[in-house]
């Protein structure tokens, strides 16, 4: 889906999904929206491309309701691997196609790596599970990577998901936590040195913007 941004912790088992992605690895994307109608509509003809190519990779996507970046887009990714993404059907093809179709209506504002730090998530992964509407995602940052991961992993969050980070993703960790509206995520209290939160965003999934591997584009 051309270099786009971030993610999540959710409920019900899609086993074709969990089944498709077995790595670690999250590819996060992130966009502000010019026309969001003319986006979506160029974005659902884009992710036909993804299904006419028979990609094995789930596509996830979001609006952001709160934080910073409030209107933009995200999709992303989850459970591959880097050779796995590089590997998808086409890439070239794929540029070519979103910038065609999805890429006169936004710009792009971010572009993440993650991997998922197992011994610290207690939540089932996103690529496991359907998403529920609305998600608390946090970019950290702690001065004492050490100190910092001993207490998380000595005491995890319930109900968390953690990712590391890769290249160019901002802090060192990203935190993604199941929220209950779209309202501002509430400020974390963490242990183990100093912690800065350095992106506090509620995202809301959007169904009709996201593709599984073989299943029906959402109407």
């Amino acid at each position: 889906m051309l270099v786009r941004l971030l993610l999540a912790c959710l409920p019900i088992v899609v086993p074709a999904v969990a089944t498709a992605q077995s790595g670690g690895t999250a590819h996060l994307y992130a966009y502000t929206v010019k026309d969001r109608a003319a986006f979506e509509a160029g974005y659902r003809q884009h992710l036909r491309w993804h299904a006419r190519h028979a990609d094995k990779l789930a596509w996830f996507a979001w609006y952001v309701t709160n934080g910073d970046r409030a209107g933009a887009f995200v999709d992303g990714t989850f459970g591959t691997t880097p050779d796995g993404l590089a590997g998808r059907p086409d890439p070239r093809g794929d540029g070519a196609d979103f910038r065609a179709n999805a890429g006169p209506h936004v710009s792009a504002i971010g572009d993440e790596g993650w991997e998922l730090w197992r011994e610290a998530s207690r939540a089932t992964p996103l690529e496991q599970r359907r998403p529920g509407t609305y998600l608390h995602v946090y970019a950290i940052a702690a001065d004492d990577i050490a100190a910092f991961e001993a207490v998380i992993a000595a005491r995890p969050l319930r109900a968390a998901t953690w990712y590391r980070s890769l290249d160019k993703a901002p802090g060192h960790y990203l935190l993604m936590l199941t929220a209950s509206s779209a309202g501002a995520p509430p400020p974390l209290s963490l242990r183990g040195g100093p912690v800065r939160t350095l992106r506090a965003e509620t995202w809301r999934y959007a169904p009709r913007l996201a593709l599984m591997p073989g299943v029906v584009l959402a109407r």
